[in-house]
Parts: structure tokens; C-alpha cells; sequence
């Protein structure tokens, strides 16, 4: 009789490996960018970029993990069905924290302009979303 290898099953439940991994590098987000508050002094502009930069790093690893988690518990569905909505809003997220830090650092940031910055990214995430 001849052995022939069992069908692989997909499990739909189980996490992908990669979120683990984002979610490590998340802590290693946050660990940098409490390095530049600690260890730097925020009176040269290179050390706000890399202030920024990690910042909003660590914003995009962390929401990336929430979201993907959050979709997960909440619709039941395949990990790539999930994973590419977390990315976009992860994106949105930190690109948010992003554009008002540097409006702050140029000096051009008001409450409006965040509004409606905010307003423009939920509206492009509703109109991806229902598309």
C-alpha cells in the first residue's frame, strides 16, 4: 500500500507569526523613542526628527497590533482578510500623529487643521472600508 501525506489543513484560527513579530518590534519602537527622550536633547532639529520618526513608528507598530487584533476578535475571518484593513488604518493612524507633529514643529499646527486632517483620513477610511 502506498503512504500518502495527509491534506494540509489551514488553520484559520491560529495567529500568523507576524503579528507576534510586530508586536515586538513595537516594544522595540517604544524602546527607541523612550531612548531619545531620555538620552537626547531636543534642541537640535535631528534629534526631533528621530523624536518624530520613532514616535510615529512605534504609533504604526502599536495600532498595526491593535487593529489586527480587534479584527480578528471581532469578525472571525482569515488573517489575511484582516491584516490588510489593520495595515491601512495603522497607516492612517500614525500618518495623523505624523503631519500634526511636523505642522507643531513648523509652527503652522491649530486645532483646525488637525480637525479637518483627522476628518479627511476618517472619511478616506470609511470610503476604502466600503468600497
Amino acid at each position: 500500500m502506498r503512504k500518502t501525506l495527509s491534506a494540509r489543513k489551514s488553520n484559520r484560527d491560529r495567529t500568523p507569526k507576524i503579528v507576534y513579530l510586530v508586536g515586538f518590534l513595537a516594544y522595540g519602537a517604544w524602546g527607541a523613542w523612550a531612548y531619545l527622550l531620555i538620552y537626547r536633547s531636543p534642541d537640535e532639529l535631528v534629534h526631533r526628527l528621530f523624536f518624530i520618526l520613532a514616535f510615529c513608528a512605534a504609533i504604526f507598530l502599536t495600532a498595526l497590533f491593535l487593529f489586527y487584533q480587534i479584527g480578528k476578535a471581532a469578525t472571525g475571518k482569515a488573517a489575511e482578510i484582516v491584516f490588510y484593513p489593520a495595515a491601512r488604518r495603522a497607516i492612517f493612524v500614525s500618518f495623523f500623529f505624523l503631519a500634526t507633529a511636523l505642522m507643531r514643529l513648523v509652527g503652522i499646527f491649530s486645532w483646525l487643521n488637525a480637525g479637518l486632517l483627522a476628518l479627511i483620513l476618517l472619511l478616506t477610511e470609511i470610503w476604502k472600508s466600503t468600497r
